[in-house]
């Protein structure tokens, strides 16, 4: 049972029914802080019926005082609202010869208006916490706007680099792109999350990048078979042929297994129908594979990107092809081949002998290129140990 709120105050009075010699009875308000209850009466055919109130303060309509069948009374309007009775009209109940007539009323009203009051400030505290809520949410939404419009000029927008955009949603934001350097970059912007990342793969750190994987199509088979009557007569049936075809294919099976027989049968066919559907679902397993140095790793590293932006670094980073590449490698080993062949072996000479800058620059240069070499799988391992020797005597 809930708990009733606190009793602010309470009124009493009483009046007769059936003349001067006639019933007493009592009337009695109780006004507590959100409601009003008590004993009071309805007039109907110029008598009082007794009725019992209790109704929260916000259902009260009307509060006065009024005379009915010559008995001042207190008269109290309100309106029943639930989900069982709409539109109804108001009702009202009396308390007549009420003691206090007045201070009741004055009190009556003034709780009502309290509750109101109370009720339309929390509303609008409400509605400002919304509001401000509102306010809020708008700058956030601009702040992350502008976060994302500032990321996307500096790295895209500003220079007008050529970009390839890999996903974008709202102000989530993916793409590569090259730089004045030539730098391949890779961005990510989360305007959302006011977080930005970019990486990047200088130009001579890229080996090259090529296409891989492919496309290939898968059908589902769906089918149905339904079989009426049919018969063997005059035949001996292997019983294992028979229960084998029928675990393996279902009705189908059974009369396979059955042909596997040992002796001639007579077979009336039954009546069959049988519906196949197929569909064909593409698989598209293609990528692009670009291979670069890693100067953390200290060898080379596989990046697998979107098929799509294979265009992209075609018509960007032509020379780094894989085709163009590997062609140029294999020139390159031919050259030296035939260099150092002519060079006379001299194989006191364990020490590189280097007096300049451009002889180092070339040393270094010749032994990248032999290890990117070997790693691709250009070279063999006896191949590469004869380059060594030769780059080690040079």
């Amino acid at each position: 049972m809930a708990m009733k709120s606190e009793l602010l105050a309470h009124f009493y009075g009483e009046y007769k029914t059936g003349g001067v010699f006639g019933k007493k009875n009592r009337v009695f308000v109780y006004l507590r802080e959100d409601s009003v209850e008590g004993v009071g009466a309805v007039f109907f055919s110029d008598k009082f019926n007794e009725r019992e109130l209790e109704i929260d303060l916000k259902q009260i309509q009307d509060v006065r005082k009024t005379n009915v069948g010559g008995e001042e009374c207190l008269q109290i309007t309100f309106r029943i609202s639930n989900n069982l009775v709409r539109n109804k009209a108001d009702e009202q109940i009396l308390f007549p010869n009420l003691e206090k007539i007045d201070e009741a009323t004055r009190m009556i009203w003034e709780q009502k208006k309290k509750i109101e009051d109370a009720e339309r400030r929390k509303r609008d505290e409400e509605t400002q916490r919304k509001n401000q809520q509102l306010i809020e949410e708008q700058q956030r939404e601009e702040e992350c706007r502008l976060f994302y419009q500032d990321c996307y000029q500096f790295h895209i927008a500003r220079h007008n680099r050529p970009y390839f955009e890999l996903y974008r949603d709202g102000l989530l934001f993916q793409a590569i792109y090259l730089d004045e350097e030539k730098r391949l970059n890779f961005l990510q912007i989360d305007g959302y999350a006011h977080a930005e990342n970019n990486g990047c793969v200088p130009y001579d750190k890229i080996h090259y990048y090529e296409k891989a994987g492919s496309v290939h199509y898968t059908t589902d088979i769906n089918g149905s078979f339904s079989s009426f009557g049919g018969s063997f007569t005059g035949a001996s049936v292997s019983k294992a042929a028979g229960i084998a075809g029928g675990l393996l294919f279902g009705p189908m099976g059974m009369m396979a297994g059955a042909l596997l027989t040992y002796k001639p049968a007579e077979m009336k066919m039954p009546e069959t129908s049988a519906q196949i559907t197929s569909e064909a679902h593409r698989i598209d397993e293609r990528s692009v594979i670009l291979n670069y140095y890693s100067d953390v790793k200290q060898q080379l590293i596989d990046i697998e990107l979107p098929a799509d932006c294979y265009n992209f670094l075609q018509t960007y980073l032509p020379e780094k092809r894989h085709s163009i590449v590997m062609e140029l490698e294999k020139e390159t080993i031919k050259n030296v081949q035939g260099i150092e062949t002519e060079r006379p072996q001299i194989p006191e000479q364990k020490a590189v002998q280097i007096g300049t800058d451009e002889s180092m620059e070339e040393f270094e240069n010749r032994v990248k290129k032999l290890k990117i070499m070997y790693d691709n799988g250009l070279l063999s391992e006896e191949e590469f140990l004869n380059e060594k020797k030769k780059l080690l005597n040079f």
